[in-house]
């Protein structure tokens, strides 16, 4: 496992992150699991580790800080994320100051840590004046609460404006901007994001990197059992069987590429974004898929199979 720097932070992480979205605290409520999901990502050589205070309503912050904590704290990053909505009450969301010092509280309880390594605005919201959110993320660097503070599914506009805003003031920048990507979906690339990141020093992390399990070829032969879409219902999300109708084209010039090399499906999604230097966040269902996912980094690849992928570009 390498270790890659953010964007020209000084800040570290290995090159695959562990993400918790829809499986620890969403599927699974069992310490047990959780356990054993993060002893093989660390076994694995995994030191990066993915949260938000939305992810089972919380429950991923309290089990993935209760496994955490039995290592020492100064051997691995753990970064979660603030502004999604919460509740109901109209302080329950947004990047006001009253919300996010509110939200940052409550998960610093729940993964019961003295500090925590970077967090992230989940989204962008323009009803909160900039400053006030740079100013309150600078805040918590200062208190000695988080280490870094970084952005996730920002528009190009809001990054603009919030680097200006920085400079003007002398406050410390986002080091890093999370976006969905894959081989599949690659809006990043399209609207500028991705680019105006590399040209300003910010660091770049992908969830869904294989695409909700489309790139591995899961689906061509229908729904498995144990899959997200047959989950769809137990974990409550829905989204997945829209991936394949959205990018069919990508999905399908990938998987063909794939099997023309004989190339596993998620090694080569996998290699594509690290190629790209957008960090792949990557969840688990089960520990045999950690472990598989890590061996993506030693594979040999051949230019012709990066030919035939960007030719469809």
């Amino acid at each position: 496992m390498n270790f890659v720097r953010l964007g020209k932070s000084g800040l570290k992480i290995s090159e695959i992150t562990f993400g918790s979205a829809l499986t620890i605290g969403t599927e699974s409520l069992d310490v047990t699991y959780a356990k054993e999901m993060i002893d093989v990502a660390w076994s694995s050589g995994i030191r990066s580790f993915d949260l938000s205070n939305n992810y089972g309503n919380g429950n991923a912050e309290k089990l993935v800080g209760e496994v955490l904590c039995r290592y020492p704290h100064d051997e691995y990053i753990v970064s979660t994320k603030g502004s999604w909505p919460v509740g109901d009450g109209v302080y329950h969301s947004g990047l006001s100051r009253k919300h996010i010092l509110w939200a940052f509280d409550q998960s610093l309880k729940r993964l019961n840590m003295k500090y925590v390594d970077l967090y992230y605005a989940h989204r962008y919201y323009d009803d909160v004046p900039m400053l006030e959110i740079v100013r309150t993320f600078n805040y918590l660097i200062e208190r000695g609460l988080i280490r870094y503070w970084g952005t996730s599914e920002w528009p190009l506009e809001a990054l603009i404006e919030c680097h200006e805003v920085c400079e003007r003031y002398n406050l410390e920048k986002p080091i890093v901007e999370q976006f969905i990507y894959s081989y599949a979906l690659t809006k990043a690339e399209q609207n500028g994001v991705k680019n105006f990141c590399d040209e300003n020093g910010v660091g770049t992390l992908g969830f869904s990197p294989l695409c909700q399990g489309y790139l591995t070829g899961k689906y061509k032969n229908g729904i498995p059992v144990g899959s997200r879409i047959d989950k769809q219902d137990k974990i409550d999300y829905h989204k997945t069987s829209n991936f394949y109708h959205q990018n069919s084209t990508r999905i399908d010039h990938f998987l063909n590429v794939a099997n023309k090399y004989n190339i596993d499906g998620a090694h080569l999604a996998i290699r594509w974004c690290l190629r790209k230097k957008i960090y792949p966040v990557l969840g688990a269902s089960r520990p045999e898929q950690i472990k598989s996912n890590v061996k993506a980094l030693e594979i040999f690849i051949p230019n012709e199979v990066w030919e035939e992928l960007d030719a469809l570009e």
